[in-house]
């Protein structure tokens, strides 16, 4: 049997309570499930959250899959009780480098779980899923954790992105396709040539899928058959029922639909929260008509709160993946990239072996070009952690001299929901960014302090609780 949800959430709950809790109350669908998860955060928690009542619909819910990078190595098969962010980063990177992707499996729409409730017609109402609004001032109720899969009109391959999706009525949802998006270039296509575009949104499948749609690409990667690579096994997948599309057999949920005019058809959503932790400003969004509903007979509801670091672990692999990629083809002494939640996705932390004087900087500008979203990059020795920002701070504050090695790239693209992004003027937000580059390396042509550490031997065999009584 193919891995799925449920397959996930049954190894969450055999982790332990550390990865896996229940709401013992009903909900409301309206802020409560992410004031919960928001004050678990409040306490260092990152658990997957189990909501099996939600007001107003029969379908539970569940939101936090993704909330910390030990479930983001269980997503992977691994033990999150004996792992470090390193292993987890360096899997993931392994995993897409090596084992790459994996041809989707169809299967008949008789055995594929998400068909065993299909609605069509009048029978369509998005009211019947427990669609949430996750923040006061959030416009309205979002798909959050959802991805759209569409198909490119030239070349058939299909193309799965994660994007917000507002409810818009009944049968009537916004989408917010960012123009830098490769959906949003595949929607471009379709207006080019005055044809409707046929979308599916997929809501619940297990993480290593979500981790995979969620994962920037080319516009020609086929995102379905990354997540074979990540999963292990090919995913499956069934004929979509109104669209001509294929969707994943074993997910939750899907509702399937068409844009009829990509370009002209246009609404607008937001605010909304966003990974940024602030408000995204009010934009144009495509409006898709759903033309279906299909499910398991006990379908579960998968949410994400989107101002939770959870949004920024579920694309933080992939972009460390990437930007390591891009760094180890210049540098073949590159050691480890990690995207810190702290910098919400714009900042990234290179440790290299450095061998001539330079390579700092080729780091970090292959780094930028490895994942464009950057702001800031760090460049550390071998010697630091980078999944320790307390080290990234310390090499800093002891390796860098400002007009040496702190370089300003101004005036480049960002993304639109930077705050600090500018247009040309200053006056109004637009793409525009600067980004820098910190050189925190130590000089490999001059004498340099020695870093204290620990004696190995003793690091080895001196064990706490041989020596700290309880």
């Amino acid at each position: 049997m193919g891995k799925d949800l449920r397959q996930f959430l049954q190894a969450a709950r055999a982790a332990g309570p550390e990865f896996y809790v229940e709401s013992k109350k009903p909900l409301k669908p309206k802020l409560e499930p992410f004031i919960l998860q928001q004050k678990l955060l409040k306490e260092g928690r990152y658990p997957v959250i189990y909501c099996p009542e939600i007001e107003g619909s029969r379908i539970p819910l569940v939101t936090g899959l993704v909330g910390s990078y030990e479930l983001l190595g269980l997503a992977m098969g691994m033990d999150p009780r004996k792992m470090d962010k390193f292993e987890i980063s360096r899997e993931f990177t392994s995993r897409k480098m090596t084992a790459g992707t994996r041809p989707v499996k169809q299967i008949p729409a008789a055995q594929a779980p998400v068909r065993e409730v299909i609605l069509k017609g009048n029978d369509v109402d998005l009211n019947l899923l427990p669609i949430t609004q996750h923040h006061e001032r959030d416009s309205g109720r979002y798909v959050a954790a959802g991805f759209l899969i569409c198909k490119n009109p030239d070349t058939g391959v299909p193309n799965a992105g994660i994007y917000r999706h507002e409810v818009k009525g009944k049968d009537i949802i916004g989408c917010d396709l960012a123009p830098a998006h490769n959906a949003a270039f595949i929607a471009g296509r379709y207006a080019a040539l005055g044809k409707p575009m046929e979308v599916a949104i997929v809501i619940g499948h297990h993480p290593a899928v979500v981790l995979a749609c969620g994962s920037e690409g080319p516009v020609g990667m086929n995102e379905l058959e990354v997540a074979g690579g990540l999963l292990g096994e090919q995913l499956e997948v069934v004929d979509a029922e109104t669209v001509d599309l294929q969707v994943p057999a074993r997910a939750e949920i899907v509702i399937e639909g068409v844009i009829d005019r990509p370009i002209d058809g246009t609404g607008t959503d937001g605010p909304f929260g966003e990974y940024t932790w602030y408000y995204g400003e009010v934009a144009p969004c495509f409006l898709m008509r759903v033309t279906a509903i299909t499910m398991r007979r006990d379908a579960i509801y998968h949410d994400l709160d989107p101002a939770h670091p959870e949004h920024n672990l579920a694309g933080a692999l992939g972009w460390e993946a990437s930007a390591f990629e891009a760094v180890k083809k210049v540098l073949p002494g590159v050691k480890a990239v990690h995207v810190p939640i702290s910098g919400v996705s714009y900042h990234v932390y290179v440790s290299i072996k450095k061998r001539v004087p330079g390579e700092g900087k080729i780091a970090g500008i292959a780094a930028i070009a490895g994942h464009p979203r950057t702001t800031m990059v760090v460049v550390v020795d071998e010697d630091v952690d980078v999944f320790n920002e307390r080290e990234v701070m310390w090499a800093i504050a002891t390796r860098t001299v400002a007009d040496r090695d702190v370089s300003i790239i101004s005036n480049t693209t960002g993304q639109r929901l930077n705050p600090s992004a500018h247009d040309e003027t200053r006056l109004k937000r637009g793409y525009m960014v600067s980004k820098m580059i910190i050189d925190a390396t130590m000089p490999v042509d001059l004498p340099f302090s020695t870093r204290i550490t620990p004696n190995k031997e003793l690091w080895q065999s001196m064990r706490l609780e041989d020596y700290l009584k309880k």
